[in-house]
């Protein structure tokens, strides 16, 4: 205890203000700016400390706790003495612990709830115009020959302005006909999107990809498509069926959560309310129950039994898709939209309690079709799933299609099992956009898996296949098993039989055969694996290192085949440059090791990309989505700046110089993520800022971050008192001589044991005031001091004597 009577968490005799975390059950809440007493009390910031407890109190407690904090800017524990909260302050690990809160105030927390992406996390808005364009040449060289393939080039690339995004990929190559070869530019596809995140939602106009479920076919279009879908824009959501179930603890608790008779989980939870929900489910049908076991040793079960509809929506989602526009008479390079007009739309909606359900609709003048989806859950984690369509076609007549599907799920209390079977019956006049003249050359598919987990090592699958052509087409059939087992983290080995059956004209490859291979994969970026099949007499041995990217990242590999009656031989290698990326690859082929030189290719690619954000420009490697353009500030001269992951082992993604800012090209949509930064040799003392921003980019976006600041001096010395340090004061830093428009809030100023400080964010040629904090808030003026103009980071001090102007 100290001299005034309470715990001695100050031993200093004087105000001392700092930040620290708030936490509550062994977690962090946040940051709180807090000011320790000279007399051992501690005060909290209001605001900041209502924020952070939105998290853990519900709406009416934090109503209540909102108008007892309303009076005050700060408060100390014993304002807290009718709320039902209690905080105390922990010397050991400088932190403010919630002590308690009473059961009834408790916020509803999701036990199994998914990660999540935290909006306020974000601190960098998009650039309002952006803009990338990648560029890719490659050249394939026939050794010995006397005709050569001309180089292919092609171009991709979008433009954001606001919410509206241009997208487009086009190339310039070979395009092989039917009695010659023509070298032409052709449009791959061009379209305008538009998202409404906030509805997920998106919008197409121009060339279309139309998305289809069930039976629908696939056909390029040219027009006007919008499609809503939540897992486009929200990455973190739960993709599992929710029940909204609550547990309400009024005691300390073992929880244990078991799923089809096997302990998922087990939780010492606080008296409070808890949501168990997002509890992962199997798919079909789950037998959950919850075993609960308070301080006082009273137990009670909760059972329940549930289904997980895997048709991939959350319970009460939906999707739909609609498309609308002229349809292409080819699929690939330059469609040609000269097909009839066309439509192509689905629906699926999860509901609670009972399976979800889809629809889809495609029609032109000449063929129509209508199909849908639903499935019924059964006992054991089963599930049945039913597929149909039907269609009507001026060539074709009318005609229908049908599918069923058996899955089953087996949990075997860490180990699972699964099982599926599935067949497909299409009639011979079923027609769809893809296939207006109904020419089906199957009329019945069966597939059928069983894989059994025998441990953590060993896995063995059992699949099988069969296809009833029509006509003179013939059945094709397959049955084999393979099984794998894992030696170690490194070494696994893989062995199978199958028997397989072709119509006549494909005899080739029917009969039986067995394979054996072995992999060696040290790491995710290694693998070499060494293989034997006995039907083609095929062996073959490989290595690859992966590439990463990062600057001056090399991936290679190779691979040699031996057949029966040839050999080949292939090699490659990739380099990733801080504005290009390249990669080269030569291939020998001969009918054996002897003369495998008989033929030899060589092709080699250059790609780069040139990207542009609200008056940035840099050049940089392939953009596949989002990008950031990090830029030096003015006042950092011709220093380069980095942008990347793992700056102090020299991997970074990009670094500025005469081409441009350093380009960060592996940013992803709807995603928050951190765009690392830093300087080459910067000044001693220059301040550059955090070093990270973080960013949620929207689809196809450009960010323009810039590195350093026209406040970038730091200022350091010794405060001194009486000829003695002053030791941990606090107080703050405020700019005297303001400008038209400055508005500069202060900033914090401390000392460490010795009377040590340090400045950040100083203008140069400008003049401060230094004040620190006495007791019972009180501020005194402690010095003044000039930045000198002329300086490039830092400014020592030297010792300052409070109370004297410098």
């Amino acid at each position: 205890m100290g001299v005034h009577g309470r715990p001695d968490i100050n031993p200093y005799e004087r105000d001392i203000d700092m930040t620290v975390p708030l936490t509550f059950l062994s977690r962090s809440l946040g940051d709180i700016p807090m000011r320790l007493t000279a007399d051992d009390r501690f005060l909290l910031d209001s605001p900041a400390f209502l924020r952070l407890m939105r998290t853990v109190l519900n709406a009416e407690a934090h109503s209540e706790l909102s108008a007892t904090l309303a009076p005050f800017a700060v408060f100390g524990p014993e304002d807290l003495a009718e709320t039902g909260v209690a905080l105390t302050y922990d010397p050991a690990s400088l932190a403010v612990v919630v002590v308690q809160v009473r059961p009834d105030q408790r916020a509803v927390e999701d036990l199994f709830a998914p990660p999540r992406d935290d909006l306020n996390d974000v601190n960098l808005a998009p650039a309002a115009l952006s803009a990338y364009l990648n560029l890719n040449a490659s050249q394939t060289y026939v050794w010995g020959a006397d005709d050569q393939q001309r180089p292919t080039i092609n171009i991709d690339g979008a433009v954001r302005f606001g919410r509206v995004v241009f997208e487009g990929d086009a190339s310039l190559g070979e395009e092989f006909g039917l009695t010659d070869t023509t070298y032409r530019f052709a449009r791959n596809y061009a379209r305008f999107v538009y998202d409404q995140p906030e509805d997920y939602r998106r919008w197409f106009l121009g060339d279309l990809d139309p998305e289809v479920r069930g039976q629908q076919s696939f056909v390029q279009m040219g027009g006007i498509g919008v499609a809503r879908q939540q897992r486009r824009f929200n990455t973190f959501r739960a993709a599992v069926l929710q029940g909204n179930r609550q547990l309400v603890l009024q005691r300390q608790a073992t929880v244990r959560f078991f799923r089809n008779g096997s302990l998922y989980r087990e939780l010492r939870l606080q008296p409070g309310r808890y949501d168990y929900s997002s509890l992962p489910l199997l798919a079909g049908s789950n037998d959950v129950r919850v075993e609960v076991q308070d301080i006082t040793g009273a137990v009670q079960d909760l059972s329940y039994s549930q289904y997980l509809d895997p048709i991939d929506l959350d319970p009460g989602d939906y999707e739909y898709g609609a498309y609308l526009g002229a349809t292409s008479r080819q699929l690939g390079r330059a469609p040609d939209y000269r097909g009839p007009l066309a439509f192509t739309g689905f629906f699926r909606k999860a509901f609670f309690g009972r399976p979800a359900i889809g629809i889809g609709v495609q029609a032109s003048a000449k063929v129509q079709s209508l199909t849908g989806q639903t499935q019924f859950v059964l006992p054991n984690g089963a599930r049945l799933l039913l597929d149909a369509g039907a269609s009507r076609s001026n060539l074709a007549g009318a005609g229908y299609a049908a599918g069923i599907a058996y899955d089953q799920f087996f949990d075997r209390g860490g180990l699972a099992d699964n099982f599926s079977l599935r067949a497909d019956y299409v009639s011979p006049d079923f027609a769809n956009l893809s296939n207006p003249e109904g020419f089906n050359l199957t009329a019945l598919s069966v597939t059928g898996q069983y894989t059994r987990q025998f441990s953590q090592s060993l896995l063995a699958t059992v699949s099988g296949s069969y296809l009833k052509g029509r006509e003179e087409t013939g059945d094709t059939y397959r049955i084999g098993a393979t099984a794998f087992y894992r030696i170690n983290e490194r070494w696994t080995v893989r062995a199978g039989v199958d028997y397989a059956g072709f119509p006549r004209e494909f005899a080739i490859g029917s009969g039986f055969s067995a394979n054996i291979g072995l992999v060696f994969q040290p790491d995710y970026r290694r693998r070499a694996e060494a293989r034997y099949e006995s039907r083609d007499n095929l062996a073959e041995l490989s290595y690859t290192q992966s590439g990463l990217n990062e600057l001056n990242s090399v991936g290679f590999g190779g691979v040699l085949t031996h057949r029966e009656d040839s050999v080949q031989a292939q090699g490659f290698a990739s380099y990733a440059g801080n504005r290009f990326d390249a990669s080269v690859s030569h291939a020998a082929f001969g009918p054996s090791l002897s003369s495998i030189d008989q033929l030899q290719a060589t092709s080699v690619r250059v790609g780069t990309t040139i990207a542009f954000a609200d008056g940035v420009v840099g050049m940089g490697r392939r953009i596949n989505d989002s990008f950031a353009l990090v830029y030096p500030h003015e006042t950092l001269g011709d220093r380069s700046v980095v942008a990347g992951a793992s700056l102090a082992q020299n991997n970074y993604l990009g670094k500025s110089g005469g081409l441009g800012a350093a380009v960060n090209n592996f940013l992803a949509s709807y995603v928050t993520q951190s765009v690392q930064y830093d300087v080459e040799n910067p000044p001693t003392g220059y301040d550059i800022g955090p070093g990270v921003v973080r960013v949620r980019p929207p689809y196809r976006s450009g960010y323009a971050v810039r590195v350093g600041t026209e406040a970038f001096i730091s200022a350091t010395g010794t405060l001194v008192r009486g000829g003695s340090p002053v030791s941990l004061a606090g107080g703050r830093t405020t700019l005297l001589d303001l400008r038209d428009g400055e508005n500069p809030q202060p900033m914090p100023f401390f000392t460490n044991t010795v009377g040590r400080f340090a400045i950040s964010s100083l203008l140069p040629g400008r003049r401060y005031l230094v004040e620190t904090y006495g007791n019972n808030g009180t501020t005194e003026r402690s010095f003044e001091f000039t930045v000198p103009a002329d300086n490039d980071g830092l400014v020592d001090l030297g010792t300052v004597v409070a109370g004297v102007a410098r």
